[in-house]
């Protein structure tokens, strides 16, 4: 697993659960939790992986450039499991009394028009600016608008999507249960089943069960999964095991993350930070967070996909160009970009993505009545 190409996650998600008198409660907590992973992940790409290449698009090694927060921003692709962790919460919150249909149908609703759109931009951005990331071959960008870049062994569009093709095997996977009914019991059996799928994979040794069963990270969507049973169902022993072993697990594959072992980082705080995110996720849970009401934090969270798929080549790009042409302070010109994909990304998310995803909906509820 490449660091350098990290998370999320699915995040789309309405972070709502349904209320008996049908009334729909969000949980504003998935929202700042969405944002902050993407926010994490931004930062972790643009200050530490922006001087490893063979582009240093601040022009002097970052660690030069930001001082001690380059090592704080060096621990921000711990997003990624994290965005993993609230996919599973979402994921199971979403699929309760759906058909497969319906379940496949939000699945390809929620994940593709925002990939379209922002990959359509990013591809742009590349062409117009290739002097950072170099556009994809035509065949390539078909690849990529099903996600089959990394099956099919073509280049991605941007590095960050290695995420959404686990994302899709997830689902895939999690078919299973709405196919023989989301219940409490076949949930759970399908958390224990996959965990120990991903345990016996490591003793085969087989490649294609490992890309199967997604060992290194289905702990995570496990761990989210549980967290949506507690939530739903309250504190159960056996929920509370799988949390624990989902996390004895996280604690063991991260040891060996790439990027720590090549740049000599501490695995500590890395395991703290990991641990922060089952912590965050346990008080959703509990129901200690659903006094978080700030309005705002729904806004970030429906931006928090397309931010996320934009941030990498567009924000490198930006920086750039603009460090070429300019002497702005390198923080300053950070803080912009970063607000400045914010704003982009929410302007796509409600005037391009939401338009979107509402007419391919209709489309595929008419084909399947």
């Amino acid at each position: 697993m490449t660091m350098t190409a990290a998370e999320p996650a699915r995040l789309t998600e309405p972070a709502a659960l349904a209320t008996p008198d049908g009334r729909s409660t969000r949980l504003a907590a998935l929202d700042l939790f969405r944002f902050v992973s993407a926010l994490g992940v931004a930062l972790f790409h643009l200050v530490a992986v922006a001087g490893s290449g063979g582009v240093r698009i601040w022009g002097d090694p970052p660690e030069a450039v930001f001082g001690s927060f380059h090592r704080i921003a060096s621990y921000g692709w711990v997003g990624v499991p994290f965005f993993f962790m609230i996919s599973g919460f979402v994921v199971c919150m979403t699929a309760w009394d759906r058909t497969p249909e319906q379940y496949l149908r939000s699945r390809v609703v929620r994940l593709f028009p925002a990939l379209w759109v922002c990959m359509t931009i990013t591809t742009l951005v590349a062409t117009a600016y290739p002097r950072v990331f170099t556009p994809v071959p035509f065949r390539a960008f078909l690849a990529n608008m099903f996600l089959l870049a990394d099956p099919l062994g073509v280049p991605r569009v941007d590095d960050v999507y290695w995420t959404l093709w686990l994302e899709i095997k997830f689902y895939l996977l999690f078919l299973a249960v709405v196919w023989i009914g989301v219940t409490y019991r076949n949930v759970v059996a399908f958390c224990l089943l996959w965990s120990v799928a991903s345990v016996l994979a490591a003793e085969a040794g087989q490649p294609w069960l490992d890309a199967l069963v997604m060992r290194g990270n289905s702990h995570y969507f496990v761990a989210g999964v549980a967290f949506h049973l507690i939530h739903r169902h309250g504190s159960r022993p056996e929920l509370w095991l799988l949390v624990a072993f989902s996390w004895a697990l996280s604690m063991h594959y991260y040891d060996g993350n790439p990027w720590q072992a090549v740049h000599g980082m501490s695995y500590r705080p890395s395991s703290v930070a990991v641990t922060l995110c089952f912590g965050a996720l346990a008080l959703l849970s509990l129901g200690c967070l659903d006094r978080i009401r700030w309005r705002p934090l729904e806004t970030l969270g429906t931006a928090t996909y397309p931010f996320y798929l934009l941030h990498y080549v567009v924000g490198f790009a930006v920086v750039h160009l603009v460090r070429r042409h300019t002497t702005i302070d390198p923080v300053t010109l950070l803080v912009l970009v970063i607000v400045a994909l914010i704003g982009l990304s929410i302007l796509v998310s409600r005037h391009v993505e939401r338009p979107f995803a509402a007419r391919l909906a209709r489309a595929l509820t008419k084909r399947s009545v």
